[in-house]
């Protein structure tokens, strides 16, 4: 092996030196590093979510963040979801693109409540991003952990809107989180005007409803969710997004002093308040005929109760209807929400 000494390797570079200033040695501009954008928002607790690329293959864990998704057109970007979200409970405009989607923890089965997605099933799809709704989707008996995910280096995003108490410090009585949470999923898909439009077409459903309610005497409303058992009623506090669509709406929750989103009360307490009227709400079926025999049977309860005998509601039959997807759950058809009962709390206006 030859040994190059100082005097050689001095000559060399010389002669480099000398070449490159005659022109005699091509040289080449060096690459641009690729362009790394990251953008973070804040969820629902920690961490943050952090992206580089605009998210291509997303599994999303519940049907409330999978709608917040179809109405920004980023079904596509989904390559899976949680669970096969119940009939009806996602609008009919979307039902081809949600059939089609993979469901990673089996179909949906009525009473079954929720299943987490094991963690082999979930890894399997190669997310770029998983979206929850509920803590649960995250920290259920055999789900993967947002924390496992992050070690994984997939960033993932827990909803504000529909059960995060961290966002709820206060009343719910407009539709913040919604808005937040969209425009925090066109800041990470980088379709910020999307959600701008979306959230402006919300706007503009609720603002004449406001203004024609303004000034109204308001009545008091218990929220009914049938489907969640008559022997011991679920009463929805300021903590639910039907407060804010009741408050909206020109009413007042009748249990709206309770800082919670549910709480269990006896019916002797709902007798107590005498609220003026009931917003029944059942799960939409997907059927129009199907809803409509199901909210009968629901006032035929509250009308041959013994317990709520002398009810103003009830003496009344003064009954309003709403679907849960709409009114008990936060998102862009909660503005649908509030235009619906408007008209039926107050119908002269």
């Amino acid at each position: 092996m030859r040994v190059l000494t100082r005097r050689s390797l001095v000559a060399a570079a010389t002669l480099v030196a000398v070449l490159l200033s005659a022109g005699c040695v091509q040289t080449y501009p060096e690459e641009p590093a690729p362009e790394v954008n990251l953008v973070s928002v804040d969820g629902c607790g920690a961490p943050s979510t952090t992206v580089a690329l605009p998210p291509k293959r997303v599994v999303v864990l519940t049907p409330s963040v999978l709608e917040l998704l179809l109405w920004l057109d980023l079904g596509d970007r989904v390559v899976a979801i949680g669970q096969q979200p119940r009939p009806g409970s996602l609008p009919e405009r979307f039902s081809a693109q949600v059939n089609a989607l993979r469901s990673l923890s089996g179909k949906y089965t009525a009473g079954s409540g929720y299943k987490a997605v094991p963690k082999e099933e979930l890894l399997s799809v190669d997310p770029d991003l998983v979206v929850g709704g509920f803590a649960s989707n995250f920290d259920a008996p055999g789900a993967m952990s947002r924390d496992d995910l992050e070690l994984r280096r997939i960033p993932s995003y827990l909803a504000l809107s529909t059960a995060c108490k961290k966002a709820v410090t206060r009343p719910l009585t407009g539709f913040d989180l919604v808005w937040r949470d969209l425009e925090n999923l066109g800041t990470l898909f980088r379709v910020r005007d999307r959600a701008e439009r979306v959230i402006a077409e919300m706007r503009r459903k609720i603002a004449p409803v406001q203004e024609k309610v303004r000034g109204v005497k308001r009545p008091t409303v218990f929220p009914f969710e049938f489907d969640e058992g008559t022997a011991t009623p679920y009463a929805p506090g300021n903590r639910q997004a039907v407060n804010a669509v009741i408050e909206t709406a020109g009413g007042r929750n009748v249990f709206g002093d309770r800082n919670e989103a549910y709480t269990k009360v006896g019916w002797e307490e709902v007798v107590a308040r005498d609220p003026q009227v009931i917003l029944v709400i059942i799960y939409d079926r997907g059927d129009p005929a199907a809803n409509e025999a199901h909210f009968a049977e629901a006032e035929r309860f509250l009308t041959t109760s013994p317990a709520l005998r002398g009810v103003r509601a009830v003496t009344d039959k003064r009954f309003a209807r709403l679907v849960y997807e709409t009114a008990s759950v936060g998102g862009v058809r909660n503005a649908d929400a509030v235009v619906e009962l408007a008209e039926q709390l107050h119908p002269a206006r």
